[in-house]
């Protein structure tokens, strides 16, 4: 059972493992309120409720992305953050408690750092990517990484 754990516990550490998981409990706040007023919604003729789900579906995928890709997780926090505050106004939120739950686990993701996660960026073409010093070929930095 130990050794679980410390896989686990290795895993947690390389990602912003709790600012994703409020994101994603606060996605099922604002689903839960979608969802349970949704139908008394739908027949006054308001498009609040379609609102509330799509942006809570769209929360709920910014936390699952926080959790499997943390090289990225600055700009997924800022698009969780503003996505909650959309929800404020499709479902109020998840009665403001989901979107407080959103905006701290965005906020988390913004300020997580890590030295153990591998960046990868997929414009980074190597140290002399951007030189025009050309290679044996004749050919010049960039040019010859397309080849």
């Amino acid at each position: 059972m130990s050794e679980r754990r410390q896989r686990f516990g290795d895993w947690r550490a390389r990602r912003p493992f709790l600012g994703g998981s409020l994101l994603l409990l606060g996605s099922v706040f604002m689903a839960y309120v979608a969802i349970s007023y949704g139908k008394d919604l739908i027949l006054v003729g308001s498009s609040t409720a379609f609102l509330g789900l799509v942006s809570s579906s769209l929360v709920f995928l910014t936390g699952v992305f926080a959790l499997t890709k943390p090289e990225f997780s600055t700009m997924i926090g800022y698009v969780g953050g503003a996505l909650s505050i959309i929800s404020l106004m499709g479902t109020l939120g998840g009665l403001f408690i989901g979107m407080l739950l959103g905006l701290i686990g965005s906020n988390l993701c913004i300020a997580w750092e890590s030295d153990e996660v591998e960046e990868t960026n997929p414009f980074d073409w190597g140290p002399n990517a951007d030189s025009d010093e050309s290679d044996d070929d004749g050919v010049s930095g960039l040019v010859s990484k397309w080849r």
